[in-house]
């Protein structure tokens, strides 16, 4: 159940822009990529670890991908 709300809230956030900035989303999405980069082979496990489906995961690099801003953050954040 919580896991349900975890991923509803989740998609709330993201459809309404985030609820606490850009590069929270951009630093979320970096930490994710990183992880996904050392283990691919681990794609769903390190996803449901971070309560996202791969469409979720899909729709969250589109937002950052959609946005200049967010992309900025995006690479600094991978390159830390």
């Amino acid at each position: 159940m919580t896991r349900i709300l975890s991923c509803i809230l989740f998609s709330v956030t993201v459809a309404c822009g985030g609820a606490a900035g850009g590069g929270d989303r951009a630093e979320q999405a970096a930490a994710i990529a990183k992880e996904l980069r050392a283990r691919p082979d681990d794609a769903e496990k390190i996803l449901g670890q971070h309560d996202m489906t791969p469409d979720q995961w899909e729709a969250l690099m589109y937002d950052v991908a959609s946005d200049p801003a967010l992309a900025a953050k995006y690479e600094a954040a991978l390159a830390k």
